[in-house]
């Protein structure tokens, strides 16, 4: 593909905003109509504090692949490399997939109801408005070897 031409995947959501946008969006849910989740609070804490460090850990491997091949973050960028190796043999969308479980984690752990359901409204926002138009893309750049990674490595897990 000539690079010239600045192909790039047709982003126009900005997904780190979605995700901090629909946390707050959550606590302000429950501070007006309440939804808190009936857990024990060790329980949630302790629940939570598992799936925030898990999504800790798993958006740093998929971040680090990132900076250590010297790419942008940023969806709305051309793409130099297809990205399939440490996090990326499990989930074709690691960050993605770090995001919703650490936002349903961070509501699990604060027992707030509401930021576990935007957690997963984001995921879905993620999954039929910003991954189409990125796999896309990936398709046209990567064509064949993108064909076979997706056909061996699933969409979220």
């Amino acid at each position: 593909m000539n690079e010239s031409c600045e192909d790039k995947p047709d982003i126009s959501l900005h997904p780190p905003t979605i995700f901090i946008s629909a946390l707050l969006i959550g606590f302000i849910i429950r501070a007006f109509a309440g939804g808190w989740l009936p857990l024990p609070h060790l329980v949630a804490e302790a629940l939570g504090g598992v799936m925030l460090l898990g999504s800790l850990m798993l958006a740093v491997g998929a971040i680090s692949a990132f900076a250590e091949a010297g790419e942008t973050l940023r969806p709305a960028t051309p793409a130099h490399q297809l990205f399939t190796a440490g996090p990326y043999r499990f989930s074709r969308n690691p960050i993605y997939l770090a995001m919703v479980v650490f936002g349903a984690g961070f509501g699990v752990a604060t027992l707030n109801l509401w930021v576990i359901m935007m957690s997963f409204a984001t995921g879905a926002i993620f999954n039929f408005f910003v991954i189409p138009e990125e796999e896309r893309y990936l398709a046209r750049r990567f064509g064949p070897e993108f064909e076979q990674y997706r056909q061996r490595t699933r969409r979220w897990l």
